[in-house]
């Protein structure tokens, strides 16, 4: 499950009628920065998913239906290491993000 600010908000308010959006941003920024939650960025959305803290995955987008889904991380990436020759420091975070149509949405259109 990967909400949006704005379907947090909506449900938030059913039970906290009063409480604002800039609330939940605050919040979520909040989270984010304490390393609590990750915020998940697509291409051809203008607003950003998050979700908990988790261990490390992909995620593959549907560009038919918008939904988030996990992925297992390739085997490749899980093993990923850097050495004293490798031209990288630090790595701060890895994100992949995999676009295309969901199985619902592919049946649909076959």
């Amino acid at each position: 499950f990967h909400p949006t600010a704005e379907s947090i908000y909506q449900e938030a308010r059913k039970i906290l009628p009063n409480i604002s959006l800039g609330t939940v941003y605050r919040n979520l920024n909040f989270l984010r920065e304490q390393g609590l939650a990750h915020e998940i960025r697509t291409n051809s959305e203008s607003s950003s998913r998050f979700e908990g803290k988790c261990p490390p995955h992909a995620h593959f987008h549907c560009t038919n239906c918008q939904s988030v889904l996990d992925l297992p991380l390739p085997p490749c990436l899980k093993e990923l290491q850097w050495n004293e020759e490798s031209e990288i420091s630090t790595v701060s975070s890895l994100d992949l993000h995999v676009i295309g149509a969901c199985r619902e949405c592919g049946q649909a259109t076959s």
